[in-house]
């Protein structure tokens, strides 16, 4: 594949990140606008739709993995960006390191949450960043294994 299918492949693949991971869209628009309203109301009561302190949430979730959000919420952070670091440094040859393919990763990861705090899909949450960010990580691995395989098959 040339580096344009790869190209269409990171935007099909953002597309379905926004879709599932920042709107949270399962087929019913009143799943989405209930969402909405809860965290409105919420934040209008009081109550908090960010995290800024690390490993508060991953600490709340592994003492009770048997709860089901709290396994949800864990691989729902890891699964996804996994792509992303393995998707980025093939679909744009300037990101090819790995420093320049985790800030990408980290402007993009940080984009969502701000866009799910801001338009009430979800909170910011410094623990989605960190679990997102060593997703990237693990993608990126991926795409190194990935370019040394291509490597030695096309020189052989």
């Amino acid at each position: 594949m040339n580096k344009n299918h790869w190209k269409i492949i990171f935007g099909i693949y953002i597309v379905l990140v926004i879709n599932f991971v920042v709107v949270k869209f399962n087929g019913n628009i009143y799943n989405t606008i209930n969402t909405v309203q809860m965290n409105i109301m919420r934040s209008a009561e009081g109550g908090s739709n960010y995290n800024l302190i690390p490993f508060q949430t991953v600490s709340i979730y592994l003492a009770d993995l048997s709860f089901g959000v709290a396994l949800v919420n864990i691989v729902g952070n890891i699964i996804p960006f996994i792509p992303m670091g393995f998707l980025i440094p093939l679909a744009f040859r300037s990101q090819r390191r790995m420093i320049k393919t985790m800030f990408t990763c980290f402007l993009l990861i940080v984009s969502i949450e701000s866009i799910q705090f801001f338009a009430y899909l979800g909170s910011f949450d410094v623990d989605d960043i960190i679990l997102n960010m060593i997703s990237c990580f693990l993608g990126f691995l991926f795409f190194s294994a990935y370019s040394r395989i291509y490597k030695k098959y096309k020189s052989a």
